[in-house]
């Protein structure tokens, strides 16, 4: 598979040495860098310390998908994983692409202009019953169809045109979610989630008070004659 840059060179380039890949890789290829790298900083206790690796992985991966989608309109891979993330499919992301217009085939027509119906005038039979003077009937073929009991009309859905316009999902990627099922991973299975740093107050076992007031409250607590 060639691997199409949507992003600086220099920048994939070092996304790709982060996570120790090269050449034509595969999105199943990178998503096994990626595990192998997390099962490394898992061993070792550093997983606070792989943010580098799983952006390095997001943005190769945005790479591939981007590009399978401009060859193909869609995007496709096989997950390595054992227990991969059915909402992500193993990619960690949900990815939300920019629309845009192309024209496509009418389907009604398959862009042919027109349509073949039957024939409103013999009823589809190819001929019908004229009467003569005299009031004698005869079985002639029909003028409209030369007897075939089929004609051809201007497409009701594309007027002629053969083509529509159609919204279908472009190969820009508008912006991506962290899938929140497996915490950004692509797998579900009992490795730690990746540490996230959040600020909370320490509470503390022995709080410092000001002289006046701990005064006041010794008083308080002293007990009267």
């Amino acid at each position: 598979m060639k691997n199409q840059a949507i992003y600086h060179s220099k920048s994939l380039e070092e996304h790709e040495k982060i996570l120790g890949i090269s050449g034509n890789y595969t999105p199943e290829s990178v998503l096994k860098a990626f595990q192998s790298s997390y099962e490394v900083y898992q061993e070792n206790e550093k997983l606070d310390q792989i943010k580098p690796v799983l952006e390095a992985k997001n943005k190769i991966m945005q790479n591939l998908i981007s590009s399978q989608m401009k060859a193909q309109r869609y995007f496709e891979f096989e997950s390595p994983f054992k227990d991969s993330c059915v909402a992500c499919r193993g990619t960690g992301e949900i990815y939300k692409f920019n629309k845009k217009t192309v024209k496509v085939n009418c389907h009604i027509c398959a862009g042919k202009k027109k349509l073949k119906i039957e024939c409103p005038i013999c009823e589809g039979s190819g001929r019908f019953i004229k009467k003569l003077k005299g009031g004698k009937e005869v079985n002639v073929k029909c003028r409209k169809c030369k007897g075939t009991g089929r004609v051809y009309v201007v497409c009701i859905e594309c007027l002629g045109k053969g083509k529509r316009k159609k919204m279908v999902l472009s190969h820009v990627i508008k912006s991506t979610t962290p899938c929140k099922k497996c915490k950004q991973l692509g797998f579900t299975s009992s490795h730690k989630p990746i540490p996230s740093k959040r600020y909370k107050p320490q509470k503390l076992n022995n709080p410092v008070i000001n002289q006046t007031l701990a005064d006041k409250i010794k008083k308080a607590i002293q007990p009267t004659d």
